[in-house]
C-alpha cells in the first residue's frame, strides 16, 4: 500500500496516480490510501489503510511499533485479528497515545498509554496483544458470555496463560459484580457464561496453561 503523501515525496502526482488507478494498476482502499493490485490482500487490509493514514507522510517500515504520531490496533479490531471470538466489527478501534480525531464513522480513536509488552505485530501492524486486548475489553465491560469466548479461545491457542490472565484482570472485577480486585472469581464467572470452569479449562489444556494444580496453587 502507498499513500498518496508517500507517492508525492517521491515524485508521483496527482496525476499519475490517477491514471495508474484507471489503467488498473492502482485501487483507492481509503481516502488517501491506494494498494497495488498485483498484491497479496490481508484480512486486514482495512485495518492496514487506516493505520497509514494516521501518519501518511512515514513508510510503515519506519514506524516504531509505540509510534507517538500512530496508534495500536485495539479493542474488538485487535480481537478478529487474533482470531479470537465473534464480537461484531463495525468499526476499526485504534488506540493512539494522543487525543486526536478522524472524520470516519468507521473508525474510533481511544487515548490510552501502552507499553512495548502491550504490543505485538500482525500482518506488519501493530495489535494489542491478546492479554491486553482482554482487558480493554473487560473495561469496556462488554458481555461476558463474549470475553468467555475470547479467554477459551486464547486458552486453546496458547496466547494466554490462566494463571497469568488471573493476576492481570483483577482491576475490572467490580463491572461484573465480583469482589473488587479478585481476578481469580472474575475468571470463574466469566467463564462460566461458556459452561466451562477453569479448573477444567486448565486440566484440559495443561501443556499450555500449567497443571490444574498449578493454577490452585497460585490462587493461593
Amino acid at each position: 500500500m502507498v499513500t498518496t503523501r508517500q507517492a508525492l515525496s517521491l515524485g508521483v502526482d496527482d496525476v499519475t496516480l490517477h491514471r495508474l488507478k484507471t489503467a488498473g494498476l492502482l485501487e483507492t482502499v481509503r481516502h488517501g490510501v491506494h494498494a497495488v493490485v498485483s498484491s497479496a490482500t490481508s484480512d486486514a487490509r482495512l485495518e492496514q489503510a487506516v493505520w497509514l493514514s494516521l501518519r501518511p507522510g512515514a513508510a510503515a517500515w519506519e514506524r516504531p511499533k509505540l509510534d507517538p504520531d500512530g496508534g495500536v490496533i485495539s479493542h474488538q479490531s485487535a480481537a478478529r485479528l487474533h482470531g479470537l471470538g465473534d464480537l461484531p466489527n463495525i468499526r476499526i478501534e485504534i488506540t493512539v497515545p494522543r487525543r486526536r480525531t478522524m472524520r470516519d464513522p468507521g473508525v474510533w480513536l481511544r487515548k490510552a498509554a501502552l507499553s512495548e509488552s502491550d504490543v505485538t505485530t500482525l500482518d506488519g501492524l501493530p495489535v494489542t496483544t491478546p492479554m491486553r486486548t482482554i482487558c480493554d475489553l473487560l473495561d469496556r465491560h462488554v458481555d461476558a458470555s463474549h470475553i468467555a469466548t475470547i479467554i477459551h479461545q486464547a486458552v486453546d491457542a496458547g496466547q494466554v496463560r490462566l494463571d497469568d490472565l488471573a493476576e492481570q484482570i483483577g482491576s475490572y472485577a467490580r463491572r461484573y459484580g465480583v469482589k473488587p480486585g479478585n481476578g481469580s472469581e472474575l475468571l470463574e464467572q466469566l467463564l462460566a457464561q461458556g459452561g466451562l470452569s477453569v479448573h477444567e479449562l486448565a486440566t484440559r489444556h495443561s501443556g499450555v496453561t500449567g497443571a490444574a494444580e498449578q493454577y490452585e496453587l497460585g490462587r493461593s
